[in-house]
């Protein structure tokens, strides 16, 4: 159970923690805020593990399929720093205690989760190594230049984001011409054949002939050409 701090102290005092007709003040409890932040780390979790089964396959997903996930997880986790964000001030002044009836035995590692007062180890490596990358001297760490660093890593996202809508604006990823032949109305020489007419070659298809293309850059009358001079040679 969680209960704001400052109604634990209108907890009756007359009364034993194992007596029956104990009934604690459930009206601090901070609910919204915690059944907000359940909902969206349930859904984070669930796509984590959907990414990870999928991954864990003998055969990869498609890479469009994988890509859309990401971004779902990307929108997911953006929404869960937004909630904490938001429930900030509620939950730094929320106590987490166990009631008299909680079964302490068979959930201990949940209670002793809930209780902790250190982070994790692996939140505390998450830490260094972010301290480690903003080039803080860690023994004259201050307020100020937790703010100028995050200052110059707004400045420099705005400059990224500008410079990415910019280049954005440049092209034309649906299509075979840019926005600039777009707009000025450039005729490009169409040197393909639409499907939409059928035609059908005069010859089989040799996957030789493909090949010989490919890597010789040979067409199908020059590989007869040369057959022929080496013939005459021989």
């Amino acid at each position: 159970m969680s209960q704001n701090s400052s109604s634990i102290l209108n907890k009756p005092t007359n009364l034993s923690l194992n007596d029956d007709t104990y009934k604690p003040d459930f009206r601090g409890v901070p609910s919204q805020a915690l059944d907000a932040i359940r909902m969206r780390l349930a859904q984070l979790t669930h796509s984590l593990r959907k990414i990870r089964d999928d991954l864990s396959k003998a055969e990869l997903p498609q890479w469009y399929s994988l890509q859309s996930q990401l971004n779902v997880t990307l929108t997911q986790l953006m929404s869960v720093t937004s909630t904490l964000e938001h429930f900030h001030d509620t939950l730094d002044a929320t106590v987490v205690y166990p009631l008299p009836k909680f079964p302490t035995t068979s959930h201990e590692t949940l209670l002793t989760t809930l209780l902790r007062k250190k982070y994790t180890p692996e939140v505390d490596e998450w830490l260094s190594e972010s301290r480690e990358a903003s080039g803080l001297d860690q023994a004259q760490l201050t307020t100020k230049n937790v703010k100028q660093v995050l200052q110059k890593d707004k400045e420099c996202t705005k400059w990224a984001l500008d410079i990415f809508s910019n280049e954005f604006e440049k092209y034309n990823f649906k299509g075979l011409k840019t926005k600039k032949e777009q707009m000025e109305g450039d005729q490009m020489e169409i040197d393909y054949i639409p499907a939409s007419q059928n035609i059908k070659p005069s010859s089989p298809f040799v996957i030789e002939d493909v090949l010989n293309f490919v890597y010789r850059g040979e067409e199908q009358g020059e590989k007869s050409e040369n057959e022929r001079d080496d013939s005459v040679t021989n």
